[in-house]
């Protein structure tokens, strides 16, 4: 059979298309539940026709709702400012064809089905896809789906393809078998079906519907089902479950003995977060409720007023050496964090040795993708170490600093003070430059990277102690750098008959303590000079206490996000103490000889 063939590019939407034509539209492939939702499941302060370059590899293929609504293709703007348009979308095989491209070119992790084999695609992934016209659409709708064509997809390709040359097999499309809910049969196309199909049998939300493992040692897990009203789910909503927007029902089980707490968190730390703490020594009015932790000192974490107690069905047992702890929480509460239902959520964990509030014996920070519950059951849900895909960043990060404030800057730092401890003329200076050099370089790098994942995780920036000591960090060492490449150079022996003249080798080695013979024919530094010296030294220790600090509450940081039960602190105090110390006692001798001398 032969069809016309029209490829989309800039304008293209605006032409006329009739049923039977063989198109190609070429964009951002995005599911229609979120085109309908108007912003990003997955990212609820985004827009879908704005920003679906932001849709996750995760929401896109893992999540039902939105692997069943079908897909779409979106056309770019076609000038600054606009939105994106719904260029076409698909039939039930074409469906099953996207789904698959784009499996095979998710990174693998970023959702259950990615490979990876065919790229590294975490977010907006773009297709180029060709079929035939099922029906035109709408024009006149308001509703962007209504309005565009529906194509019984033939072929998908890569967006880089675009659509300069394709064709469609009539034959192939018209032949093709209906689809069934349980399987899709599409010419060329791989037999099996995503994990997210909807499945025959019908799933009771008044069960937990997803399980994640928080922590292999000391085993953790977290099991739960999100109701949402008019989600066709079984589970039946009181008039405040309703007006809240549904209910997270959670189980915590540890196994071992000691209190369980889950909370929930903007930036995955504990200062701020809300918390249901679970205490098996209790009365039962007061074993499960909810407390708010201002900070980590535990005379800070305090239980939320009467009439904030809105946990229900609370329990907490302990059987055989297992802790198990559950309760249902409104998801949408004034003055609290609210719970997505259908999006990511940031939480932290804890366990304790003991049966009463105290120091945590395990603890972690995960997001965890949450969907609610509907008669086809829910994806598979994945937990993932705060930061998600940016977790390497952290480690990254951590590696870097760690280089540079504990190696680099101590080095730069001995290396002036035990300057006589190093052979050849101006050695030191060379070795103090490098190791500063180094170490701003690596906190430049690092820092770089902390902001990345800032930017990429949403968490706010600099809204904590670790946080704003980083950034202090790097704007006073950058100044110091400059500082040292710009500073006022020793006067020479001429400069006493040739006022001004200075020293422009940059090595400043003739700073090494001279000779008492040396000492009277010595020019004198000038003002300008000792500020200098002054300043640079006064900045360099506030340098190095500030990094000390910070590489002490980084590994704090990190063992907190990642759950180890070891911060290695005691690591890193020992090798500085170490080292710092012996450059002390060594500036401590030089002193003591320098003054016998005289």
């Amino acid at each position: 059979a032969t069809v016309a063939c029209l490829a989309f590019a800039g304008s293209a939407l605006a032409q006329s298309v009739s049923e039977g034509d063989c198109i190609c539209r070429e964009g951002i492939i995005m599911d229609q539940f979120c085109i309908e939702r108007g912003t990003l499941l997955d990212n609820s302060r985004v827009r879908t026709l704005e920003g679906p370059d932001q849709h996750s590899m995760h929401c896109l293929l893992d999540v039902s709702l939105c692997v069943n609504s079908g897909f779409a293709v979106l056309a770019d703007p076609e000038q600054d400012g606009d939105e994106y348009t719904v260029a076409a979308k698909f039939d039930d095989a074409g469906n099953a064809l996207v789904f698959d491209f784009a499996a095979e070119r998710g990174r693998r992790g970023s959702c259950n089905d990615c490979t990876g084999e065919l790229g590294e695609i975490t977010q907006g992934i773009r297709a180029a896809v060709v079929g035939v016209v099922e029906s035109v659409g709408d024009p006149s709708s308001s509703d962007p789906l209504a309005r565009a064509p529906s194509i019984g997809v033939t072929n998908v390709m890569e967006s880089s393809d675009g659509c300069v040359s394709f064709s469609c097999s009539v034959d192939a499309v018209n032949l093709a078998p209906e689809p069934t809910p349980d399987t899709v049969t599409t010419p060329g196309a791989p037999t099996a079906s995503p994990t997210a199909r909807p499945t025959s049998s019908t799933v009771d939300c008044n069960e937990f519907q997803s399980s994640v493992v928080l922590s292999d040692s000391p085993r953790v897990t977290l099991d739960f089902v999100v109701n949402v009203p008019g989600s066709e789910s079984n589970y039946e909503f009181s008039s405040t479950e309703e007006a809240a927007g549904g209910v997270l029902t959670a189980q915590i089980t540890y196994e071992g003995e000691g209190y369980v707490s889950l909370a929930s968190s903007l930036d995955g730390l504990m200062p701020k977060s809300e918390a249901v703490i679970c205490l098996p020594d209790e009365d039962e009015t007061n074993a499960v409720m909810k407390y708010f932790m201002a900070d980590r000192n535990q005379a800070l974490i305090t239980p939320y007023d009467a009439t904030q107690q809105t946990l229900l069905n609370t329990e907490v047992t302990q059987e055989g050496g297992v802790t198990t702890c559950r309760y249902t929480k409104l998801l949408n509460e004034d003055e609290e964090i609210a719970i997505n239902a259908n999006g990511s959520n940031t939480f932290v964990w804890a366990i304790g040795g003991v049966n009463t509030l105290s120091y945590h014996r395990g603890r972690g920070s995960v997001s965890i993708p949450f969907e609610q519950c509907t008669p086809q059951g829910v994806s598979e849900a994945m937990v993932v170490n705060q930061g998600g895909a940016y977790a390497s960043y952290w480690k990254a990060h951590g590696i870097l600093m760690g280089l540079a404030w504990g190696f680099f800057a101590p080095v730069a730092i001995v290396a002036a003070v035990c300057r006589r401890l190093i052979p050849g003329e101006g050695v030191w200076f060379q070795v103090h430059r490098a190791m500063n050099t180094l170490c701003c370089l690596f906190t430049i790098a690092g820092f770089s990277l902390a902001v990345v994942a800032y930017n990429g995780t949403g968490i706010p920036h600099f809204s904590g102690t670790h946080q704003a000591v980083g950034l202090s960090i790097f704007v006073v060492v950058i100044i110091q750098v400059v500082g040292g490449a710009l500073r006022p150079h020793l006067p020479t022996a001429s400069s006493k008959d040739l006022p001004g003249t200075t020293q422009h080798n940059g090595s400043d080695e003739e700073e090494a303590k001279p000779s008492d013979e040396e000492e009277t024919s010595k020019p004198q530094k000038t003002t300008v000079r000792l500020a200098w010296e002054v300043g640079h030294r006064l900045a360099g220790l506030s340098l190095l206490g500030l990094g000390l600090y910070n590489g002490y509450s980084g590994l704090k940081l990190y063992a907190m996000r990642t759950g180890n039960t070891s911060d290695y602190t005691n690591v890193w105090w020992g090798w500085l103490g170490t080292i710092l110390g012996l450059a002390l006692v060594y500036s401590m001798y030089d002193r003591f000889l320098s003054n016998k001398s005289k």
